[in-house]
């Protein structure tokens, strides 16, 4: 069964003519301007889901390196662990995928490495299918994407450790609303990158953030994601203050709801 998360989103509005005119066409600032409805997320509709988790046959998603330093004997330190590939990257550009999404990944390897092939006894990545989905307040659909958090868990060096390598996000189907822009990229935060076994077995892990921004020709909404992945296979989503803020915001209404039924009752009954 699909797991479905609250998400939210901080929002800002902006004068429709003064900020956005360089990025949206003239028909669609003057759509704006008489239907501001269109242009504005229903936050209970945003929505993060879980679809699957599957196994994926090889390690081919990931880039080699040109040259193979399996031969080396570098000086490595197997309890202080680093990303020795990128940092941040882009994953949606003006609501299409990037095209080199598959070279761009990160790694969490112990220090001294300079290449993830040095590592031995990988297991099979491991794939998240996530769907992110959000409707306007007229309740059209406004964008549907579905997008895969993968990983490949367990490398060796040596025969010590859990390390990770090819940790991704890819956007596998991205449908974006007529006057929306969606862009997403991801972040492996070298502050985030730990050592959780301890100095003889260390245990990879680390965080990859996805930063979302939608705009529209008045507003603009960004929004993050936060994945936690261990080099023993362990995933977790970590995002959970979206759904605090959302669930927040429905008390917020629940507790304005019931006042004025309060209010109602006292005006007939006292």
């Amino acid at each position: 069964m699909p797991t479905t998360f609250g998400f939210a989103f901080s929002q800002s509005s902006v004068d429709v003519y003064d900020h956005y005119s360089d990025k949206f066409s003239k028909s669609e600032l003057e759509f704006a301007r008489k239907y501001p409805d269109y242009f504005t997320l229903n936050p209970e509709s945003i929505k993060v889901t879980l679809y699957e988790v599957v196994e994926e046959k090889d390690t081919s998603y990931i880039k080699e390196p040109k040259e193979d330093p399996k031969d080396q004997d570098p000086f490595v330190i197997i309890d202080q662990i680093i990303n020795i590939a990128s940092k941040i990257w882009a994953i949606v550009e003006k609501n299409k995928p990037v095209v080199d999404i598959d070279t761009k990944y990160a790694t969490a390897v112990p220090e001294g490495i300079s290449a993830w092939t040095q590592l031995s006894e990988w297991k099979k990545p491991k794939t998240y299918i996530y769907g992110f989905y959000a409707e306007n307040l007229y309740g059209s659909v406004m964008i549907d994407l579905k997008y895969k958090v993968t990983f490949t868990y367990g490398g060796k060096y040596k025969g010590k450790g859990l390390y990770l390598t090819g940790v991704t996000v890819v956007p596998t189907t991205v449908s974006v609303g007529w006057g929306y822009r969606l862009g997403i990229s991801a972040f492996a935060p070298d502050s985030t990158i730990a050592n959780v076994g301890t100095h003889e077995s260390p245990v990879a892990s680390m965080q990859l953030k996805l930063t979302w921004k939608i705009s529209t020709p008045i507003k603009e909404q960004n929004g993050t994601s936060v994945y936690y992945i261990e080099g023993n296979g362990y995933f977790e989503e970590i995002a959970s203050p979206f759904k605090e803020e959302a669930d927040a915001e429905k008390k917020e209404r629940i507790s304005g709801y019931i006042k004025d039924a309060v209010k109602e009752w006292r005006k007939h009954n006292e």
